[in-house]
This record gives C-alpha cells, structure tokens and sequence, in this order.
C-alpha cells in the first residue's frame, strides 16, 4: 500500500511541474527563444541573433512537449502496474492531462492553447509507453522461462 501511494504521490508531484511550466511566463515561446539565442552565440557553429533560433526554438519546445507527457505517462503506468489497462490507462491520463494542460493555458497571458499540441503530447505518451512496453518485453525474455517445479 505504502508503494501504491509513493508512486501516485510522483504522479501528482510531475503533474504540479507540468502545470508550474504552463502557468510562469518564464516558458513562453519568445522566453525560450531569447534563451536559445544567447546559448547560440557561444557555441561555435551556433549563429545567434540571425533567426535560426527559431526552427530550433521550435522543435526545442515540442520535444519539450514529448518529454513531459513521455514523464507523466511512464509514472502513471508504473502506478497503475501490474493491471492488464496500466498501458492503456496511462495513455489516457496523459492524454486527458495534456488537455487540460492547453485549456490552462489559454487563460495564462502569452500563452496559447494549442490543439496540436495535445496531439504532440499524446504522441510522447504514447512513444514512452511502447518503449516501456518493449523494455518490459525484453527483461522478460532475458529472465528466460519460468522454471517449474516437476518433483
């Protein structure tokens, strides 16, 4: 029991990061931006000020994106383990989250909602959870087969 509850309490503690990064202005798309701009200029291939900023910004963001979802469905599958729907549960949390997430959103001055971004977010539940599954998979097959006792 205490496990159960430690491993919603992760659930609930990733959801609290997830909603302080839609609330603060600090993570508006024009904050990353300067952000990535100034990191550009030390980097010696990086070309700060000169507008490549903004293709990087922009996949900086939505891996962002396909991160934090990947996070929060991975700790809800853990939670919801070992019932048969944990894969599909999670998948669902994450999902209804992101939705949430973007309506939080569109009241947060400089923020926007954006559909396809629960889209992206439903993508990196999703790709978490396959990789969780194949990892799974892959320790199961490298334990080797259940030894029965025949005495």
């Amino acid at each position: 029991m205490k496990g159960k509850i430690q491993r919603w309490g992760f659930v609930v503690l990733w959801c609290i990061v997830i909603y302080c990064f839609s609330e603060f202005s600090l993570f508006t798309g024009e904050n990353t931006k300067r952000i990535l701009e100034a990191v550009l200029t030390y980097v010696p291939f990086g070309h700060g000020g000169d507008g490549t900023s903004s293709p990087l910004n922009f996949i900086v963001r939505k891996l962002a994106h396909l991160i934090e979802f990947g996070i929060l469905a991975v700790l809800v599958w853990r939670a919801l383990s070992p019932k048969r729907a944990a894969y599909v549960g999670a998948w669902l949390f994450a999902t209804v989250y992101a939705m949430t997430d973007e309506w939080h959103q569109s009241f947060e001055p400089g923020r926007t909602a954006a559909p396809k971004d629960v889209a992206i977010d439903s993508c990196g539940a999703l790709l978490a959870l396959i990789g969780v599954f194949f990892y799974m998979r892959w320790k199961k097959k490298k334990r080797g087969p259940a030894k029965r006792d025949v005495s």
